[in-house]
């Protein structure tokens, strides 16, 4: 093969021949292994979550599809989609950033079980869980460990900031869908918005033959209208009143009557919505409300809802 080939060329094609194996060696190591590999760490596949059960001071909540785009939680609320968003992504992005130092190994071993959050993770192929705990010393990262007798590392979600522990010692509430309006454009049967104060001052609006109008109000400005018929695609609850907040609240408002009654009846039953609202209490800027359907007490947004509650002169065309 070499015949009539001098030495010079011989050994330049040899240095070039181990050169590039030894090269592509790297390349493909590198490749197979990419970043240090840790045992005590498993990757947590999100493609086909079951249940997903975190334990933080001895209280217990989990959240699991309901459908194939809703989730509950604890089997009762449906949870907001952006929260089990970032839940699915964490999980499945989450890494080892460094390995605990061994002279505060120990340590954080100890707080991980003590004081850490117990995930566990259920998917069709078995269960995993670990502990996670945040890291004072770095607001975007978490103290983690899958056993307590296994390695702690440090761990964080590339691309992301914040701490995932904090996502798992959110209460119920703060997971629950906060959605009180999803009315689609057209979609919207009736709305009728009385007020106890001034009657003359609340509206019907209906749709008749594929158009809306403001029953008893010949000219009506069609903008107007159209906006606030808009308004209703997104409209959130401020907060869930639950145990002794709502028992509180409740009191409270034995002796009161509500100010406002706002029924949205839509074509979809299932996003029509009756609500009893009440004045902000003394000392608080919220107001409170009553969601007649499933008798759920709730706060309200004055800088939302202000928008919704305008007089029926509003619409008329001047």
């Amino acid at each position: 093969m070499f015949r009539g080939i001098t030495t010079r060329v011989k050994v330049l094609f040899l240095f070039a021949v181990v050169t590039g194996a030894m090269a592509l060696w790297t390349l493909t190591n590198k490749e197979k292994s990419g970043k240090p590999e840790y045992s005590d760490f498993i990757k947590i596949d999100t493609t086909d979550l079951v249940k997903v059960t975190f334990t933080n001071h001895k209280q217990s909540h989990y959240v699991a599809p309901k459908t194939a785009q809703v989730w509950f939680i604890d089997s009762k609320y449906d949870v907001r989609k952006d929260i089990i968003t970032t839940m699915k992504l964490g999980l499945a992005r989450m890494e080892v950033k460094m390995p605990v130092a061994s002279e505060i190994k120990e340590k954080i071993r100890k707080r991980l079980i003590a004081e850490g959050v117990h995930v566990e993770v259920l998917t069709e192929e078995g269960k995993k869980e670990f502990w996670i705990l945040t890291n004072d010393n770095d607001e975007n990262s978490s103290y983690f460990i899958n056993a307590p007798s296994a390695e702690p590392y440090i761990v964080y979600v590339p691309g992301f900031t914040g701490d995932l522990t904090d996502l798992f010692r959110l209460a119920p509430g703060d997971w629950r869908n906060k959605a009180l309006f999803r009315n689609f454009a057209g979609g919207i049967e009736e709305i009728h918005l009385s007020y106890e104060e001034h009657p003359k001052d609340g509206f019907v609006i209906k749709k008749v033959l594929n158009k809306y109008e403001v029953v008893d109000m010949p000219l009506v400005d069609s903008t107007r209208l159209q906006t606030y018929l808009s308004l209703y695609q997104h409209v959130n609850v401020d907060n869930y009143l639950v145990d002794k907040q709502r028992d509180s609240v409740e009191y409270l408002l034995k002796s009161r009557q509500p100010k406002v009654l706002l029924s949205v009846a839509d074509f979809d039953k299932s996003r029509s919505r009756t609500i009893q609202i009440y004045e902000a209490l003394p000392g608080t800027k919220l107001l409170y409300a009553r969601i007649v359907d499933n008798g759920e007490l709730v706060t309200l947004s004055p800088e939302v809802f202000f928008r919704l509650l305008v007089r029926k002169q509003w619409f008329m065309d001047k």
